[in-house]
């Protein structure tokens, strides 16, 4: 007689041999990730539609990144490769909560991004999150490219800002990289800028790895702005003179011209 085993149904317990039982998760596996990309496309689609209508656009660019995979993950040939030993690394604080559309990511999306350290030129393109799990090796070589490059430090950077990161690529519907002209910065750096100009923060979120400073080809900084305001993520700060758009993982506000 074939073994059997014993599965839950939703009602009751009954008898299915290992053959149906791996066929049937397998299915309900399958269901429940088409529904994770069709719930998460529905949300973008509404977040951008908003968006288009503040900003009066027809189209901003090429299609959303939907249906990525964990095995077209890649870090392109000019990334450094001592991303994990080399570089001092502080610990910094726990993830923060998500807010806004972030939010509303299902768990079992698979999320890619691409960024471009400005200065340095690191080239970083990888999924960093698939089904409910960040995947650590990927998550650290976007923690180096985010490095302080005056101090040459690197921190364990807020995933959150990454998710987010990742939304306004989908709201801006490109598959441009993000260039990042600044990301994690020592108390020592921030202290160094903030005797340069009186824009940068004594209590800088940069210093908590919780900031990034970006722009992104092809967009102005005022549409990087409405998009990341969108979000109702956190904290968006338009320098429009320096050409760049401030995001943090704080409470949902924004400033700048």
């Amino acid at each position: 007689m074939a073994q059997c085993r014993r599965v839950f149904d939703g009602i009751g317990f009954v008898k299915h041999s290992p053959a149906t039982v791996s066929t049937e998760m397998e299915s309900m596996k399958t269901r429940e990730n088409q529904q994770s990309a069709v719930d998460d496309h529905k949300n973008v689609s509404e977040i951008r539609r908003q968006f288009l209508c503040a900003t009066g656009a027809a189209t901003l660019g090429a299609a959303a990144i939907l249906g990525s995979s964990l095995g077209s993950s890649k870090a392109l040939a000019n990334t450094p490769s001592n991303h994990s030993g080399k570089v001092p690394l502080v610990e910094a604080s726990k993830a923060s909560e998500l807010k806004g559309a972030v939010a509303e990511l299902k768990i079992n999306s698979s999320r890619r991004l691409h960024l471009i350290n400005e200065h340095l030129g690191d080239d970083i393109d990888v999924v960093f999150y698939t089904h409910g799990v960040y995947i650590n090796e990927n998550v650290s070589m976007l923690n180096h490219l985010m490095r302080d490059r005056r101090a040459n430090i690197a921190t364990q950077m807020d995933t959150t800002l990454y998710n987010q990161l990742f939304m306004l690529r989908k709201v801006l519907e490109t598959d441009k990289p993000v260039h990042v002209l600044s990301g994690y910065r020592t108390p020592e750096t921030n202290a160094k800028l903030r005797r340069r100009s009186s824009r940068v923060a004594k209590y800088s979120l940069h210093m908590e790895g919780r900031a990034a400073d970006i722009y992104v080809p092809g967009f102005s900084v005022e549409q990087i702005q409405k998009a990341a305001l969108s979000l109702q993520a956190g904290g968006v700060g338009l320098y429009s003179k320096s050409n760049f758009v401030h995001l943090d993982t704080g409470q949902v506000r924004h400033w700048g011209a």
